[in-house]
């Protein structure tokens, strides 16, 4: 007889809070059940939880959380070959020649990247790939505290733009599709208040960024150009098209500006990596903007295809949560992402 997990990916967005729950037995995942909100003053947050989860068919109280911005530094590293034992006694010397934080303000962890074009055992001066992330403790608390008087129980932590990529890995796993994770794919997530980037190489998270510049600010250049509210200017962004010809007048300048940030990030990496991206693959709330995937695709000379989370899982029969968004599906990226780490504890 199996043992049934289960765990809730708690993506706290500054315009939506999304939760997803996943069920694992025997190594298989199923959607159990999810739910979105509007998004409240941090204050409300703990009674907002409270009642959205009671009301949302949800079971677990199990969660995994994600923290992003300049409270969060990620770093690509080369470091001598050792044991993960090793690896972790030496984390904090590593850290201080990369973490512009004082080391005890921060929390640390680390991964072993092995990938392709890294040294092999045996050879001299042996090297390994190792992505070090450092959280400011101040920041990572006060979540956590919001989280548990909510009546919750944190059981991880993780960062936006590799929760991106475990959706991703966990999409292509769930289709069958394992050739997605070969070559170079580009996860570009537009959300409300940021852009998040990670590069998978060959199923590894080889380069990752937070640009800040997303929907929020293409709403606030529709207000303030058509002079209405930024709820009515939230909703003509939502509904318009390409063809919109005003819309597209006011959005152009920053989709401009975001696209050459996304271009010269894709840039840096085939620059240090010798290698091209292969594939690029929006997400997040704000994909649905006019003009956003011709405006990837002509600054980044190659297709640009929307992705959705989703496809592939299997549901839980019966599950009364289960309320897949008639809308943009692709903003559970991360959600998703987060809930698949029901595989790890």
């Amino acid at each position: 007889m199996f043992t049934k997990k289960s765990l809730v990916g708690l993506d706290i967005g500054s315009q939506e809070i999304k939760a997803v729950e996943m069920v694992e037995s025997a190594g298989q995942m199923q959607l159990s059940a999810l739910a979105t909100m509007p998004a409240v003053d941090r204050v409300d947050l703990p009674q907002a939880l409270k009642e959205f989860f009671s009301k949302s068919g949800i079971r677990t109280k199990n969660v995994a959380i994600s923290l992003s911005g300049q409270s969060v530094v990620v770093r690509y590293i080369s470091m001598p070959r050792m044991t993960e034992e090793e690896l972790r006694s030496s984390l904090k010397y590593e850290a201080e020649k990369h973490i512009p934080f004082e080391l005890d303000e921060v929390a640390l962890d680390c991964a072993r990247l092995e990938r392709v074009g890294v040294s092999e055992p045996g050879e001299e001066n042996e090297e390994m790939q190792v992505l070090l992330v450092a959280a400011r403790k101040e920041v990572l608390d006060e979540l956590l505290g919001v989280i548990r008087v909510a009546g919750l129980v944190p059981v991880a932590v993780d960062v936006d733009g590799f929760a991106l990529g475990s959706a991703f890995e966990l999409s292509a796993s769930s289709r069958g599709d394992g050739r997605e994770l070969d070559g170079v794919t580009a996860l570009i997530d537009v959300g409300g208040s940021k852009t998040s980037i990670n590069i998978i190489e060959d199923g590894l998270s080889a380069f990752s960024r937070e640009i800040y510049l997303a929907g929020k600010d293409f709403t606030e250049a529709i207000s303030r150009r058509m002079g209405v509210s930024s709820e009515e200017g939230d909703r003509i962004k939502c509904e318009s098209t390409s063809e919109d010809f005003e819309v597209m007048e006011c959005v152009s300048p920053l989709l401009g500006d975001l696209s050459a940030e996304i271009h010269a990030s894709i840039d840096y990496f085939e620059n240090h990596h010798e290698r091209g991206v292969d594939s690029v693959r929006i997400s997040g709330g704000s994909v649905s903007l006019p003009g956003l995937g011709d405006s990837f695709e002509q600054a980044f000379g190659r297709d640009v295809s929307e992705w959705n989370p989703l496809e592939g899982i299997e549901e839980v029969v019966g599950s009364a949560g289960v309320r897949i968004p008639t809308g943009n599906s692709s903003s559970l990226a991360v959600a998703v992402g987060l809930a698949s780490r029901v595989l790890d504890y």
